[in-house]
């Protein structure tokens, strides 16, 4: 079921969700920095996931700079005001819709930044019963004072899409949220806080995300479990269009739906 609903700044939020008969849990997938629902192995994941009695939430930040077309980036206007505590405001919005529509465990599983925002939003999701982070970051601040100056000076930083060779700029927006939000925007902190169990997951040849990231999160958090799975890349070596299900890929799910199937 496809559906739309508005973001806390009237902004679309697209999604997909789907319930099989007899589903026991709710896994609202969150994408990252620039990723969508329809990304590569997100399709796939939600499948197999639905495959195991799952109820799947897929859907693309309202400011991802994904409009109407699934798999273009055609409004990178929106994609350059885009912060942290949006993202946060848009998954806790959606899973609000999703648990209006299914009565069961819910359960976030981030991939990259949207493992970080995953965190962040944790504590004002009700009835959250877990998280699972795929190669998540462990802080929301990454980039050196030289870039920052730069980035306010000429009023947008540039980050090249390497699949469609888009440059999509970012307004020093995201800079001020960061700012204005230090405490609230703290992953580590928001780690200390959460009390429901954490799956964290990491590639071992993450070449977006060092894997020591992954061992910051589990180093604050209350009892978590850690997966680092060898010759993984930042997308458990999976392309898109997904051509092709990498074992890799393979091992995250199987490992996300047994952390879902425990805990729900």
């Amino acid at each position: 079921m496809q559906f739309t609903i508005l973001s806390d700044e009237g902004l679309p939020i697209r999604g997909d969700l789907d319930i099989p008969p007899g589903a026991k849990a709710l896994a609202v997938i969150v994408h990252g920095f620039k990723g969508f629902k329809d990304w590569g192995f997100f399709p796939w994941l939600g499948e197999t996931l639905c495959n195991h009695r799952f109820a799947v939430c897929r859907f693309n930040m309202s400011r991802s700079g994904i409009d109407e077309n699934p798999e273009t980036f055609d409004r990178l206007d929106l994609f350059a005001d885009d912060t942290y505590s949006g993202q946060i405001a848009d998954l806790q919005k959606v899973v609000r819709y999703a648990q209006q529509r299914i009565d069961a465990p819910t359960f976030l599983v981030g991939h990259s930044r949207g493992g970080g925002v995953s965190l962040l939003a944790a504590n004002g999701i009700e009835n959250l019963s877990g998280i699972v982070t795929w190669s998540a970051i462990s802080h929301t601040d990454r980039w050196d004072d030289d870039t920052k100056k730069l980035w306010r000076r000429i009023g947008y930083l540039e980050a090249e899409n390497t699949r469609t060779k888009q440059m999509m700029r970012m307004s020093p927006r995201m800079l001020d949220d960061i700012e204005a939000n230090r405490d609230r925007l703290d992953i580590l902190k928001c780690v200390t806080q959460i009390e429901h169990p954490i799956l964290v997951i990491h590639g071992a040849r993450d070449e977006s995300v060092p894997v020591a990231e992954s061992a910051e999160i589990v180093s604050y958090a209350d009892d978590p479990s850690h997966v680092i799975i060898a010759n993984a890349s930042h997308t458990y070596n999976a392309i898109h269009p997904l051509v092709h299900v990498p074992f890799e890929l393979t091992m995250a799910a199987a490992l996300t739906a047994r952390f879902i199937s425990v805990y729900s």
